[in-house]
């Protein structure tokens, strides 16, 4: 698989942790451990982004071993 595809998977996936998260607390926010759970997702959701964008960086990033020769 391309790492542009792992980007746009790692995105899809960190939106929908984002937007689940977010459900949880609208639908739930009167409740504990769904709170913990919002937390977690919302975690999740930025450790997919945070991903996606060291992917993206190295895709883009010229190899160390172009630059030696």
């Amino acid at each position: 698989m391309k790492r542009t595809e792992n980007v746009v998977l790692l995105k899809v996936i960190g939106s929908c942790e984002l937007l689940a998260a977010l459900a949880m607390v609208y639908f739930f926010y009167d409740t504990v451990p769904a709170l913990i759970g919002a937390v977690i997702l919302l975690g999740l959701a930025i450790n997919s982004f945070y991903q996606a964008h060291m992917c993206y960086q190295r895709q883009y990033a010229p190899k160390k071993d172009e630059q030696q020769e």
